[in-house]
């Protein structure tokens, strides 16, 4: 059943959105990038389906996926493989009869100088696979790690690309961005010189700098993935810092050039505020360059996340336009706590995840309408999914719009047989909607 909400209720609390809430503290401290090409306008049918059910080979896929040329798809798990807190890359092979997706780890990563908790998406790029690991590594602070997978015959080659240290960036959660010239960038969480994060860029030779150190505290760089957007310039948002400590939206050049677009004031200001705060996921961009993102918390007192636009200015040197979209849980069943950020069609709607809500409690995958008439936004429930279901509970990681098909991962739910280190809670899921 579809449900249509708008700005009305206040929500009820649950202790299902306390988990969620408590699993994104827990990713903040390390335990959320590219250019997308706009879809055009999806037909959906309204057909979900879980298409893997995670268990021993690996468990809790944090970062969403990634999908190749040929339709496969490419992902991570927060756990499992060759320790409890390790973490795997798998593959699914895209059915050419049937609808059966064939599975198949491609690297278990290891304690030592291997990474270990793999949260970002991967990013496919030329046939290799890019991403990061958010602890690890370096032996003497395990603060993660740059990763390649080459495929080789029938299976992949792991080369690690750069380890990280405290000086120069920890934590990398959100995986990297990789131009057309083959340009690696990425932000960390911590470490650099004010242990509050950095941007960085590694050369197709591999030489490694620090584009930008950000201030605040710890687990205040960006958790989300960096994007090219308006200019060729780099964009991301910061999970905390700026001026209020709420988090911000930053432009950087990719000649080191860096700028904040808007600064977070969240409610704990005077007066308070109800932009939101804490900025995560994945940023969409429209055609004019307006930036579209969501925050975990804020909004109102509940604090459940808002999603908002950014419009670039008509001058060089005039000031972005912040414009809030939607405050989430104002409504009983609808969604909260988004951790997914956005995918956008070409008709400007905007399609993510919320970890709470829904008319079950699981979550939610839903859509952002743009008004038709009038200022207000409309949010519809495409799918709610069910605290320790089957077919997935609490999505999380970022979504994929790629040909009319929605893919992505619940971070708990599928499997919670024997065969699930999880056990009660599941070991996560990956899931379609077309």
């Amino acid at each position: 059943m579809d449900w249509v909400f708008q700005v009305t209720e206040r929500p009820m609390h649950s202790a299902r959105q306390f988990l969620a809430a408590l699993l994104l503290i827990l990713a903040a401290f390390g335990v959320a990038p590219r250019a997308f090409a706009q879809e055009a306008e999806p037909q959906f049918a309204n057909v979900f389906s879980t298409i893997h059910k995670f268990s021993k080979d690996g468990n809790w896929p944090r970062g969403g996926v990634a999908v190749d040329a040929a339709g496969n798809i490419f992902g991570t798990t927060l756990y499992g493989g060759n320790c409890s807190a390790c973490g795997v890359i798998y593959k699914l092979t895209k059915p050419t009869t049937g609808t059966a997706w064939t599975f198949k780890v491609l690297h278990k990563f290891v304690l030592g100088p291997d990474g270990i908790a793999p949260t970002g998406p991967l990013t496919v790029f030329n046939g290799k696979i890019y991403g990061t690991t958010s602890a690890g590594a370096d032996t003497s602070c395990g603060c993660g790690e740059v990763f390649k997978l080459t495929p080789s015959g029938s299976s992949y080659v792991y080369q690690v690309i750069h380890r990280f240290d405290r000086t120069h960036g920890t934590a990398p959660i959100g995986g990297v961005l990789v131009a057309s010239d083959g340009t690696i960038y990425g932000a960390t969480t911590g470490g650099g010189a004010n242990q509050a994060g950095v941007i960085y860029k590694i050369t197709p030779g591999g030489a490694f700098s620090v584009m930008h150190s950000f201030t605040g505290g710890f687990g205040s760089g960006p958790q989300g993935e960096l994007m090219i957007g308006k200019g060729s310039a780099i964009y991301g948002a910061t999970f905390g810092g700026g001026k209020y400590n709420q988090g911000v939206v930053f432009r950087i050049t990719k000649a080191g050039a860096y700028s904040v677009l808007y600064n977070f004031k969240g409610i704990y200001q005077f007066p308070p505020s109800h932009d939101g705060a804490n900025p995560e996921g994945r940023l969409a961009l429209g055609p004019d360059g307006t930036i579209y993102g969501t925050t975990t918390t804020g909004g109102n007192a509940s604090g459940y996340g808002t999603a908002y636009s950014l419009k670039p200015p008509a001058t060089t040197t005039g000031a972005w336009t912040y414009k809030q979209l939607y405050i989430y849980g104002s409504a009983l069943g609808a969604p909260n706590l988004p951790h997914s950020g956005f995918v956008r069609d070409s008709s400007g709607s905007l399609y993510g995840t919320s970890a709470g809500g829904g008319a079950s409690g699981g979550g939610t995958l839903y859509r952002l309408d743009p008004p038709t008439s009038g200022s207000a936004w409309k949010v519809k429930v495409l799918r709610s999914f069910k605290a320790m279901d089957a077919a997935g509970d609490s999505p999380y990681g970022v979504l994929l719009l790629n040909k009319g098909v929605i893919y992505g991962t619940t971070l708990t739910g599928g499997d919670r047989s024997a065969n699930c280190p999880k056990g009660l809670t599941g070991c996560g899921t990956v899931f379609l909607y077309k």
